[in-house]
């Protein structure tokens, strides 16, 4: 058996150092902060800039030149491969102020290339990207790490938005998703969206669904902390026993501040229930049987009269402490990619869009907010809503 051991080990160690053969093996440079993901997010507001620059794995011994350009002919394949939807940003709006940089001796990191952006000539909700890439390597042995040769710029034009302020002395409620002909009553995929920013916690704050049915909310009020997020219950009626329900009541094991914008999903493709946070997963379940969610009706705390809510349940109670400024149902299962573009706005006429709500301050004839879509399930205020301006977002 000692023998054997030593033999592996033998062979292990010759490996080691016979078998890294080839560039991926060697010291390399790649465009600083690629390593884990090529895309790299650049916010403007007003007239913003970013340095974009080289690094290499080891200090270089000879001064390397590194040439670096625009290549737009690139952005096809990254949206097929990201699931994204991005364009150029138009000309004139953005601006790289060189073509080359430079790794002196003794050094691992680059002089900068400064891109450049005016976010007035960008349009709010669109998502845009420039890819740039390393062209050639002067001096050195250096080669270029493939995988990070392309740095893809994510141009995200930062806005101003009102939002509700819900100060636990009003909410939202949406009567039209009741009935049986509710386009909510029977979802065989869902992604329920919202964008809130908490003041305070205490007890139980509802953000939005149907208590018992399908609800996010802050805290239980049983002890649990009031700043950790609950699912309380995601129900999905079994396929093959509609009136049958599995109850999926779960916490994500995460604390959260207050005086953040938080961007939460719950995305459901017919069998996986996951949660995200600004567009990166935070929780993960596998139902049983699948089925179908209801956000048509909800429980009062006597009946099953009441309907799908923003900022409150079990009737009028549980009433959130936070601003909100965006919510969403939809028919489809959103991809993270879809999730990180829009997070500040979408296109109202989107696939598989059933209502979108932006509380931006403005009010319908009757009082009620909007239903983008042009569905007509307006949200209907109820108690104190306060407006505060200047919110940005991204966040």
């Amino acid at each position: 058996m000692k023998k054997y051991i030593l033999f592996s080990l033998l062979a292990i160690l010759l490996c080691l150092s016979g078998c890294k053969t080839g560039a991926d093996y060697g010291d390399a440079i790649y465009v600083t902060g690629t390593l884990s993901s090529n895309n790299i997010r650049f916010l403007i507001d007003g007239q913003s800039s970013v340095g974009l620059t080289v690094s290499s794995t080891a200090k270089a011994e000879t001064d390397i030149i590194v040439k670096m350009k625009e290549a737009p002919e690139l952005l096809d394949k990254f949206n097929a491969s990201t699931g994204r939807n991005c364009q150029l940003p138009p000309a004139g709006s953005y601006s790289l102020d060189g073509t080359e940089v430079v790794i002196e001796a003794g050094k691992a990191i680059s002089t900068q290339i400064e891109i450049m952006a005016n976010s007035e000539q960008l349009q709010e909700g669109i998502s845009y990207c420039v890819p740039v890439s390393i062209t050639s390597v002067e001096g050195g042995e250096l080669d270029v790490l493939e995988t990070s040769r392309t740095a893809y710029l994510m141009l995200t034009k930062v806005i101003e938005v009102k939002a509700a302020n819900l100060a636990r002395t009003g909410c939202f409620d949406i009567p039209s998703f009741a009935g049986d002909e509710s386009p909510v009553k029977a979802l065989g995929k869902m992604t329920l969206e919202m964008k809130v920013l908490p003041v305070t916690f205490g007890g139980i704050s509802s953000l939005c669904g149907c208590e018992e049915n399908f609800l996010f909310r802050f805290g239980d009020g049983a002890g649990n902390p009031a700043n950790k997020l609950q699912l309380s219950k995601g129900s999905i009626g079994i396929a093959a026993h509609p009136d049958k329900k599995d109850h999926y009541e779960s916490w994500v094991d995460k604390e959260f501040e207050t005086g953040h914008w938080l961007h939460f999903a719950a995305v459901y493709d017919g069998q996986y229930l996951r949660l995200y946070l600004n567009g990166e997963q935070i929780h993960f379940v596998e139902t049983n049987n699948g089925g179908t969610i209801n956000l048509s009706t909800a429980y009062d705390g006597h009946s099953w009269d009441d309907t799908f809510a923003i900022g409150r349940s079990v009737g009028h109670q549980r009433f959130f402490n936070g601003y909100i400024s965006e919510c969403r149902v939809w028919n489809v299962a959103r991809t993270p990619a879809e999730l990180q573009d829009g997070v500040c706005y979408v296109d109202p006429t989107s696939q598989g869009l059933i209502a979108y709500w932006r509380f931006d301050g403005e009010m319908q004839e009757d009082g009620s907010v909007l239903d983008m879509t042009g569905h007509g399930y307006n949200a209907v205020p109820y108690g104190t809503i306060k407006w505060v301006d200047n919110q940005k977002c991204p966040f």
